[in-house]
């Protein structure tokens, strides 16, 4: 399974002694590396919705960084190397507090960290699905072999081959979020379950937050998630976006007003959506004709020649866009207002979103089919 590898930060709660010897917005993280006595150590962490950098020397195998945040941060240690590997990383919660880490030249995943009582529970949490990663530890170094001769025959395999495995990761997640319903760590993972959770179990969970918790950065990132998830979802109005189509058209959505608009999010290198291609052009070719439009927005920004060849593969006769993605915006943080996936909440592929003649949002899909078929077939009365 592929691990994110750098930097992506969270919040965590100070402790009372921590905090009168640095004040409440202060951190000290003292290192100590063994097997290795000199070099760069490289700090990642957030202060609001801002990443930050830092790096400083190794000398005599020990290091230390000062900084300010304004909550507790998911951070991210690395050893700078030519070849930079999940061996000499590990992401843990700083929080404003004399903190101390010790690790060990090529296994940083097993890294002693003090000082944070939400690294204590980030932890804890932690130990209980490593113990499960380590008896599916065979079929995941299986499955990445497969996934380095051929992506669409990972996603193939991984859909059912680890569901179990997913299944009580899950369960071990959840069970963490009922104990400890305001805890920074809880906040964190939430934040991966946007895409899966139904909309009003995902506003239950961000309640039981509570205000202080809300108010955090990843309080905040969540609650801009649901808001995004409610503008994409039914009983809204679709919000309008305009941009070119593959052939260099101009479009916008709010055009299409007086028909049935499917968007489909989908890419290139999404197997689901490939594989549900041909029901839709099925679907396109059934209802054209009655005021029904298809446009697929698709997640390649970044390889304009895998999507065209796809397009050109599939058959794809509707209108045809890419989604607008920005990745220098977004390590710059700045807002992408050209990103349509973001105005519809969009986590998770293949998604499609119906939309009414008046511009409604009437329904929403992932890869089950059955639901969108039934839907279409009442909306043109077959």
């Amino acid at each position: 399974m592929k691990q994110l590898k750098i930097f992506f930060l969270l919040m965590l709660a100070p402790s009372l002694i921590a905090s009168a010897q640095v004040g409440a917005q202060h951190f000290i993280l003292n290192g100590k590396l063994d097997g290795q006595q000199n070099g760069l150590m490289y700090l990642y962490y957030s202060v609001g919705q801002k990443r930050q950098s830092d790096s400083v020397q190794i000398v005599n195998g020990k290091f230390s960084f000062k900084g300010k945040l304004d909550g507790p941060s998911m951070a991210y240690l690395l050893l700078k190397e030519e070849k930079r590997s999940d061996l000499n990383s590990v992401g843990f919660f700083l929080e404003p507090a004399v903190m101390k880490v010790s690790v060990t030249l090529n296994h940083f995943r097993d890294a002693k960290i003090f000082g944070s009582k939400s690294q204590n529970e980030y932890a804890l949490l932690n130990d209980r699905k490593n113990k499960v990663q380590k008896r599916w530890q065979v079929v995941m170094d299986t499955l990445s072999a497969v996934n380095k001769r051929s992506n669409f025959e990972y996603q193939e395999l991984k859909n059912w081959v680890l569901t179990p495995y997913e299944a009580e990761t899950r369960e071990i997640n959840f069970e963490f979020f009922a104990k400890h319903p305001q805890s920074y760590v809880t906040a964190f993972m939430l934040r991966l379950y946007v895409s899966t959770l139904p909309l009003d179990t995902l506003q239950m969970y961000y309640n039981r937050l509570g205000k202080r918790m809300q108010q955090t950065a990843d309080g905040k990132s969540l609650a801009d998630e649901i808001k995004k998830l409610k503008s994409g979802s039914p009983g809204s109005m679709a919000t309008d976006f305009s941009t070119k189509d593959i052939n260099g058209k101009s479009i916008t959505l709010s055009d299409f007003r007086g028909k049935y608009v499917l968007l489909d999010f989908w890419a290139s290198w999404c197997l689901p959506c490939r594989k549900g291609n041909p029901h839709l052009r099925t679907l396109y070719s059934k209802y054209r004709d009655k005021g029904f439009e298809i446009i697929g927005i698709s997640d390649d920004d970044r390889n304009h020649a895998a999507w065209k060849t796809a397009v050109e593969q599939d058959s794809l006769p509707w209108l045809r866009v890419l989604r607008g993605f920005d990745m220098e915006k977004l390590l710059r943080n700045e807002p992408n207002t050209n990103d349509i996936s973001n105005k519809f909440g969009i986590h998770s592929l293949p998604t499609r979103i119906l939309i009414d003649p008046l511009g409604k949002i009437i329904g929403r899909y992932g890869e089950e089919e059955d639901t969108m078929d039934k839907q279409l077939l009442d909306v043109f009365h077959f």
